[in-house]
Order: structure tokens, then sequence, then C-alpha cells
């Protein structure tokens, strides 16, 4: 048995991918919404925060994304919803860690993170929140 259909098989019995998909949905805008929190108080636990969650959400995200790859189904293929998903998803898993370094950038000089940045990782939690609709619309639309 090929490593490929090993990891297949457990990823659909196991439902890696939607247990992964929560973290990643948690995580980034845990992160944002601690730096927003951080640059109106003023508090330094909020940037630490900030930092920590982003850092672990660009680990898992990755994950989350093959481990989507894997979990893809026939009944997916030609639905328009989960072809946008499967896409957008990918890309998400390359956009959060680039996120990251940015972040490890204020984070290692002990500064605040840019407006650009925080305005670019409201876009990114955005994006997660149409990634998870599409997502939830294709399992959730028969019940």
């Amino acid at each position: 048995m090929s490593l490929e259909i090993m990891l297949k098989h457990l990823v659909m019995q196991y439902k890696i991918h939607p247990i992964l998909v929560n973290f990643t949905a948690a995580l980034v805008p845990v992160s944002l919404f601690s730096d927003l929190t951080a640059r109106m108080s003023g508090r330094k636990s909020f940037e630490e925060v900030g930092w920590w969650t982003m850092l672990y959400a660009a680990c898992v995200t990755p994950l989350t994304a093959a481990a989507g790859w894997l979990f893809w189904m026939k009944d997916d293929v030609g639905v328009r919803g989960m072809e946008i998903h499967k896409w957008l998803g990918t890309s998400l898993a390359l956009l959060i860690p680039a996120l990251a370094v940015w972040r490890a950038y204020f984070y290692r000089r002990n500064r605040r993170p840019a407006a650009a940045y925080l305005l670019i990782g409201l876009l990114l939690v955005a994006l997660l929140a149409y990634q998870g609709s599409l997502g939830g619309a294709q399992v959730f639309n028969g019940m």
C-alpha cells in the first residue's frame, strides 16, 4: 500500500481535515483580534497572544490544506463552491505562513504590527470565513 493511500485512509477515517480546519478558523481571528486589542489598549500581553497564535496558525494551516486534498471526495468534483474551496484553501495555506513571517518581523523587533499588516490580516479573516462557508455548505447542505 502506497504512502498516499495510507494517508488518505487515515484522513478519511478520522476526519482529519474538518478537525484541523477548526484550529485555523480560530487561531487567525484570535491573533488579529489580539493585535487590534493590543493596539487599542497598549497591553503587551495581547501582542504576545497575537504573535503565538499566528505562529501556530502558520504551522497547522498547510497541514489542514494537505488533509483537505486527501479528503477530497468524488461528489466534490465539478461542484463550483468546492473547486473554489480547494484553491482558496491552498492559497490560504501559503498566505497565512507568509503573514506569520511578516508578524515575526514585528515580534523580533519588539514593535506593534503595522496598520497594513492588520488590514491584510482582516482580509484573510474574511477569506477564511468565506472558505468555511463553502466547506460547510457542502457538508451540511443536506441536513
